[in-house]
């Protein structure tokens, strides 16, 4: 099993970059040229390969395997439960599990697994596994798109995947076995609860940076892509708009709704609090409100990748896409 030596989460409006550094990760965060990224992926793939080139070699980039953790968009991981067959019968079965996802016929998707430590409350006669999809033709057109930047895309791996690579490699008997992230993302907001090797939970919310920006942007009277850079600079007067703790006292809010109904649908959590991750992870409005108006306790995502230099909470998906080998 080859050594990934890099992963890169491509965001909307940056990248994250977990360089393997010793036995860690050195964590680098870029912003993104303007309207290179949307919601469904890369617009412009030439210019996004210019630019990923410039910056490989700006931040001095290992040379050999990569990961690329794959947009929500463009992939559907889930935890599925399937009756037992052997693994030919599996692979026959599995895209029916995605008909909701795959559109025409599924040879145009690539299905993988991976299959889940069973628990008490897993039928009999089943097999726990998470499952995912994606289109063959996206996934080959980022291998081309990074390879033109002289990057060798060897695993591709969704955000799910990747947090419970992050969970796996915890050592056994160090910490609890189910962690719930809250990922602050441009226009979404993904909480998601992991237990053990498997997705317990997932929500999104249809809302995150973009609208702190748009709040900062009318307030200062500056355009969104400037006003969010003034937002992740830590500038006083961006943070300090009022309708910037409005969204995050919202936030908080639905946060702790989620929490809340996960844990009155299983009795037995544990959950001692949260990792808040992504790009706005070190926002202070946003942390004072998950604090104080959810009394949600967060957990430092940086006791989940020891060793590592730079925000964990940047870069703990594109450390754990790079972690489990190709």
């Amino acid at each position: 099993m080859g050594k990934i030596k890099v992963g890169f989460d491509v965001g909307v409006n940056s990248m994250k970059v977990a360089a393997a550094q010793g036995g860690g990760f050195r964590v680098e965060t870029v912003r993104l040229p303007d309207k290179l990224m949307d919601e469904n992926g890369v617009t412009m793939p030439n210019a996004f390969s210019q630019f990923l080139k410039q910056t490989a070699k700006e931040l001095r980039l290992p040379h050999g395997p990569a990961a690329l953790v794959l947009p929500s968009s463009q992939v559907i991981c889930r935890l599925v439960s399937m009756p037992e067959m052997n693994q030919e019968q599996l692979v026959m079965n599995l895209p029916y599990e995605f008909a909701d996802f795959i559109q025409g016929v599924p040879d145009q998707y690539h299905c993988d697994y991976a299959m889940c430590d069973r628990l008490d409350s897993d039928e009999e006669g089943t097999m726990p596994m998470m499952a995912a999809v994606a289109s063959k033709r996206q996934l080959e057109a980022y291998i081309k798109m990074f390879a033109r930047a002289g990057v060798r895309l060897k695993k591709l791996a969704p955000q799910e995947m990747a947090l419970i690579e992050v969970c796996r490699a915890r050592p056994a008997g160090e910490g609890p076995r189910e962690y719930c992230f809250v990922d602050l993302g441009h226009q979404q907001t993904r909480i998601t609860v992991v237990l053990g090797d498997r997705v317990q939970a997932t929500r999104r919310l249809n809302f995150g940076g973009r609208d702190m920006d748009l709040a900062v942007a009318e307030e200062l009277g500056v355009d969104a892509f400037l006003a969010g850079t003034y937002k992740m600079a830590g500038q006083q007067a961006a943070l300090a708009v009022p309708a910037v703790a409005d969204v995050c006292e919202r936030l908080a809010v639905e946060i702790l709704k989620v929490v809340n109904f996960y844990q009155f649908t299983y009795r037995s959590s544990s959950l001692a609090g949260v990792y808040l991750v992504g790009g706005g992870a070190a926002l202070e409005p946003l942390r004072r409100a998950i604090e104080g108006t959810a009394g949600l306790t967060l957990l430092d995502p940086g006791e989940l990748l020891p060793g590592v230099s730079g925000s964990a909470a940047d870069g703990i998906f594109a450390a754990g896409a790079a972690m489990g080998g190709v």
